[in-house]
């Protein structure tokens, strides 16, 4: 376990709310004991407690990634109230360990809506396991890659705010030692940022990324139903192909037109539909047509933010638990 520590001239009445608060708005388990809260990640965990005067936050993780992600994300929630941590073992000029820096290996164009975009790095290993996501990273022109500061967190060039960092799935990946080739899908859209990207980027560009997160997206549940739209494809064949072929259940996709469906490897329990956009078809008639067991199961869905709300209603109104569906946003309407 990778562990660093920050001190801050703050007293725990003053900081241990802030914590709860963020605790809370993330959805995670909090708890005390003899003074010390607890919050528990999925990939660590923090420790705050009074010392002295002032306050401890300890993080904790398995991997040096992770660790960079829990302090740079704690930094920004206690800066935002004037409270700036002090870390151990900080080191100015470093690249940041959850970044990596890779070269573009290959473009192919998949079918009319979506482009297949191969990297190649010697720090790519990582993301073959931890999490099925991954951020892009797109800055001013000119201005390098994210640094650490003296204190070890991230710093963006221009401004976090200057930087476009959009959520990609590893489709595949292949490994050698730590260094990998690594394939994401790119869903096509006028005037989108990474469809352009695609349309001029060329093999050996540099590109970086960050990660990996998200999680791995496995459940235990006998049955399982996957629905999602174009945006979703690339995570639902990923999700399908690492399924234990005990599975059971259904996937729906949604895409523009019959040249966008795609031969995805899936579970032979797993019922695969293809719907089509060019039918009229949407993501949450697909939810709404599903005949769901009424245990042993887990729903996911994935589409735009107001579809993701009202799969989330609908899915409650249909007597599912918390535990047993995910219905996530990955866009937002203009």
């Amino acid at each position: 376990m990778k562990r660093t520590a920050a001190y801050l001239s703050f007293s725990a009445e003053q900081v241990l709310p802030l914590i709860r608060e963020a605790a809370t708005t993330w959805e995670l388990p909090v708890t005390e004991v003899a003074g010390t809260l607890r919050v528990t990640l999925e990939y660590g965990e923090i420790r705050v407690a009074s010392e002295g005067a002032g306050t401890s936050v300890r993080v904790a993780s398995e991997d040096a990634g992770n660790l960079q992600m829990l302090r740079d994300l704690l930094t920004g929630q206690l800066s935002a109230h004037d409270l700036n941590p002090v870390w151990e073992g900080g080191s100015a000029g470093r690249q940041p360990a959850n970044q990596s820096i890779a070269r573009v290996a290959d473009i192919e164009r998949l079918s009319p809506s979506y482009r297949r975009v191969t990297i190649e790095g010697q720090d790519l290993a990582r993301f073959a396991d931890g999490g099925l996501h991954f951020r892009l990273l797109f800055g001013p022109d000119g201005m390098g890659w994210p640094e650490t500061d003296e204190n070890g967190v991230t710093q963006w060039p221009g401004g976090a705010s200057a930087w476009h960092r959009p959520v990609y799935t590893t489709r595949e990946i292949v490994c050698d030692g730590e260094a990998a080739r690594l394939s994401f899908d790119v869903f096509l859209h006028a005037g989108g940022r990474v469809t352009g990207w695609t349309e001029q980027v060329s093999p050996g560009d540099e590109v970086a990324l960050m990660g990996p997160g998200g999680g791995t997206g496995q459940k235990t549940a006998e049955w399982q139903a996957l629905v999602g739209d174009e945006t979703a494809l690339p995570v639902i064949a990923r999700m399908l192909a690492s399924a234990p072929q005990t599975m059971q259940g259904e996937a729906v996709i949604v895409v523009p037109d019959e040249g966008d469906i795609q031969g995805l490897a899936h579970p032979e329990g797993v019922t695969l539909r293809w719907a089509l956009r060019s039918n009229g078809e949407s993501p949450l008639e697909a939810l709404a047509a599903l005949e769901l067991p009424q245990r042993e199961r887990h729903v996911f869905f994935a589409a735009e933010k107001t579809e993701a709300q009202s799969a989330r209603a609908a899915l409650i109104e249909r007597g599912l638990a918390k535990h047993e569906f995910l219905a996530a946003t990955y866009w937002v309407q203009d």
